[in-house]
């Protein structure tokens, strides 16, 4: 095959709408930015990208795609080690960058080729991919959606999503209110659905202590997994070990060099990988690979992704050799998207892409849509401020 070479890359900011304001541990959403990516390579293919983030992202984009252009994309390993002291200096918001380049890199990968970017990372072992219900404490809308607070509303908000999408999987966001009342919702989001998966997930906001207390509580909820009770790779590990559960996490391990820590410190049983957050989809694939080898289970994280990057998580998926968990998503909250043929969910579960690379394409007015309204609005910031925490803003180890 012809050696290719990347020659172009544009960015285009983002802004996409959720539904309702959704509630966590660090404030409040209203929506997502995210960075879409158009690399072109000096024989006509283009390969498209999605990265999360506004402007900081942006930066890291424009000082970093000097690294990718000239290069062949199929020699990605070349490429990245070139990247190696951005995430040193930049930390998360370059890997935020070196992760949707890295994607575009794939989908030109798979279009040159002809094949779906899963037979790229190992084969197709799946078509139909799992989703859990993602169930936030929300407030309301100036159209009127939303406002679930009490476990009354949480339990009916719950069950409109799962008649609309047939999820088998609930997970419920916590640390926005006192844990003593999110057990509650907890448990009768349980009483309401018996034969579903739960999962729970405060953030990170509890102490050890609490995390102890309200485990082993848990423990009679039959719950999925316990996803990040509190704060650290330490904090974690002292509260595994004595509640009853598995526990979860997307913030104490965060990069390759914090895995062996935590297996060492028994502080998890299921990571949830983001190729986003972590760099890219070769260090998303060997963070599974590790987690495969000691018996850990793993699953995908969400960031906000919207169509490009669920594409690209739904490949990710559809390759590895071991998923016992349904995907997390945030992709039933908004209500736009910039890909041509949004993904549909049925049963539960989105459909693996057909077509060569990703097997997405973006709708250019809708993308043109979006960018202006980023423009017109700024960016959306993932960690806004939550008006009704402002006498009680929230930290680590509040509760």
């Amino acid at each position: 095959m012809t050696r290719v070479k990347i020659s172009e890359i544009t960015f285009h900011k983002v802004n996409i709408p959720f539904e309702a304001p959704l509630r966590w541990s660090g404030g409040v959403e209203a929506g997502w930015t995210r960075c879409i990516i158009k690399m072109r390579t000096d024989d006509g293919l283009e390969g498209i990208g999605e990265t999360q983030g506004g402007e900081p992202t942006l930066v890291q984009l424009h000082q970093i795609k000097a690294m990718f252009l000239g290069e062949d994309p199929f020699d990605l390993e070349h490429i990245l080690k070139k990247t190696w002291w951005v995430p040193f200096y930049h930390g998360t918001t370059g890997r935020l960058a070196i992760s949707g380049l890295e994607m575009c890199c794939w989908d030109i990968m798979g279009k040159a080729t002809g094949r779906p970017l899963c037979q790229l990372l190992g084969g197709k072992l799946r078509t139909k991919i799992p989703f859990a219900a993602y169930i936030f404490y929300r407030h309301r809308s100036k159209e009127g959606r939303g406002g679930e607070t009490t476990p009354d509303e949480i339990v009916e908000h719950t069950r409109d999503l799962v008649s609309k999408h047939g999820f088998k999987t609930i997970k419920l966001k916590g640390g926005v209110l006192p844990p003593e009342d999110e057990y509650r919702c907890t448990a009768a989001l349980r009483e309401a659905f018996p034969e579903h998966r739960l999962r729970f997930d405060p953030n990170a906001l509890w102490s050890v202590e609490t995390s102890i207390r309200i485990g082993r509580r848990f423990e009679q909820l039959d719950l999925e997994y316990y996803e990040d009770p509190c704060w650290g790779i330490e904090g974690m590990s002292r509260a595994r070990a004595n509640v009853r559960i598995p526990f979860a996490t997307n913030m104490c391990v965060t990069n390759l060099d914090h895995l062996p820590v935590a297996i060492r410190l028994g502080a998890i049983d299921v990571l949830l990988g983001d190729s986003q957050e972590w760099g890219g989809i070769i260090t998303i694939k060997k963070a599974a690979a590790t987690c495969q080898t000691f018996q850990m289970g793993f699953t995908l994280h969400s960031g906000g992704e919207i169509g490009i990057s669920t594409a690209a998580y739904l490949h990710i998926a559809a390759s590895l050799p071991v998923l016992p968990y349904a995907l997390d998503s945030h992709y039933h909250h908004q209500t736009l998207d910039v890909i041509t043929a949004p993904h549909v969910y049925v049963d539960g579960c989105f459909t693996l892409p057909e077509g060569p690379g990703l097997g997405v394409e973006i709708d250019e007015d809708r993308l043109a849509e979006l960018e202006e309204a980023n423009r017109r609005e700024g960016d959306i910031l993932i960690y806004a401020h939550d008006e009704e925490q402002r006498r009680n803003p929230p930290f680590q180890g509040q509760w």
